[in-house]
């Protein structure tokens, strides 16, 4: 998927980007520092700030995390940006066309929001899965 984009040489910060920042970005950051032990954040399109995934379905991995809103100064600090979606990375590439060379997309990871905890279950999975492909 995303070889040499990630753990290459040069690579100090990788940023994952989602609509809202409470579910599958923080999951992605905080599985690709655990993976591979470089600074990952994550930030949402929408994000309201400081928001955070209901408990009763949030991934134990995220429990302290609170949601960012994404900024100019995010992206550009960041050497690669991963979207949870391709819609999303379009949509960044767009509106942040000197940033464009570093936006990618992930396979789309369906939003489990309202779906229940098998479902978050499932999306930590899946979210895990192309972490550890991006190598």
């Amino acid at each position: 998927m995303g070889q040499g984009l990630v753990c290459g040489k040069g690579v100090t910060m990788v940023l994952f980007v989602d609509i809202n920042d409470v579910c599958r970005a923080p999951l992605a950051a905080a599985l690709y520092r655990r993976t591979y032990g470089k600074p990952a954040h994550s930030a949402g399109v929408y994000a309201d700030e400081g928001a955070a995934l209901c408990e009763a379905v949030c991934p134990p991995l995220i429990r302290e995390h609170r949601s960012r809103q994404l900024s100019a100064a995010m992206l550009e600090k960041a050497d690669v940006v991963w979207c949870v979606t391709a819609a999303i990375a379009r949509h960044l590439a767009e509106e942040y066309p000197q940033q464009a060379h570093k936006i990618h997309a992930m396979t789309d990871i369906e939003d489990p929001f309202g779906m229940g905890k098998e479902a978050y279950a499932r999306c930590a999975e899946e979210v895990r899965a192309q972490v550890e492909d991006l190598a």
